[in-house]
């Protein structure tokens, strides 16, 4: 019998139990792994989801802000008109009172 045996068996033992452990820490490693690209995945997705998100709200905003625009044009365009209307009957009545007045004087200057 070999002196060196119960040193070989000693060492094989530990080979053993040091091979279990490491394919216990592959076999983690791994778990790890799979688990961080799953969360890379559903990182990648909720990213997706915010830029359809963000993409609806800057269609909506940018179709909120042309019915704005156009409600203020529509304003603006009532309010130019009753603008030119009251200036057209302020022309009107200075004419009248002028016209008027041109003819006071007219019949003040013919009768006398």
């Amino acid at each position: 019998m070999c002196e060196w045996k119960p040193d070989f068996d000693a060492l094989n033992e530990r080979v053993t139990k040091i091979e279990g452990r490491m394919s216990q820490v592959e076999h983690d490693v791994g778990k790890m792994r799979s688990e961080t690209q799953e969360g890379f995945k559903q990182g990648a997705e909720a990213m997706r989801e915010i830029n359809v998100s963000v993409s609806n709200l800057a269609h909506d905003f940018g179709e909120r802000m042309n019915s704005f625009d156009k409600r203020l044009v529509t304003e603006k365009e009532k309010w130019g008109d009753t603008l030119r209307s009251i200036l057209v009957w302020t022309a009107k009545v200075v004419l009248a009172g002028a016209a008027l007045a041109m003819g006071i004087t007219a019949w003040r200057t013919f009768t006398q």
